[in-house]
């Protein structure tokens, strides 16, 4: 089936938070092993999944904010009851031990199945992100919103987490 021949399934990845980037990698990942083409915008906090590295900016405030920013997907926090990390620390050890996939796992299994990742070109400036930051992912792009509103307008499923 041609990739304009199956449907698609859009995901705007607004948090950079534990429990909701598990199941925004965890349907993304599913939905391709399911035939579907799979698309994750990635913007404001939910970026921080993105990144290989934390680079400098010479503006104070948004180098406070890459500061902030978790790096990669280990470092991320709770949504709810994450006790200044203590709770994430402890959803991490509740999945390792239920033998489920963590965050990272889930990213690198999405990239198997070549779901597509979209950088937010807006929020990587406001935050002065630079793409050689980013990971390194053949079907990871640097897009805008209307990137991302183009490829929803055609799926059949959207999903802001």
């Amino acid at each position: 089936m041609a990739a304009q021949d199956k449907p698609a399934i859009c995901i705007i990845l607004f948090s950079g938070d534990l429990d909701k980037a598990l199941s925004a990698l965890a349907l993304a990942w599913t939905a391709a092993g399911e035939g579907f083409t799979a698309h994750i915008f990635f913007t404001f906090w939910g970026l921080a999944l993105l990144r290989a590295e934390r680079g400098r900016d010479p503006n104070p405030l948004a180098h406070l904010f890459k500061l902030l920013l978790p790096v990669g997907p280990d470092r991320l926090g709770l949504s709810k009851m994450n006790f200044g990390g203590l709770g994430a620390r402890l959803m991490n050890k509740l999945i390792r031990s239920r033998q489920t996939e963590t965050v990272g796992q889930l990213l690198k299994m999405a990239m198997e199945r070549e779901v597509h990742f979209i950088a937010c070109r807006g929020t990587m400036e406001i935050l002065g992100i630079k793409e050689t930051e980013l990971i390194k992912y053949e079907h990871l792009t640097v897009g805008e919103v209307t990137t991302f509103l183009t490829l929803a307008k055609e799926a059949r499923i959207q999903l802001f987490i």
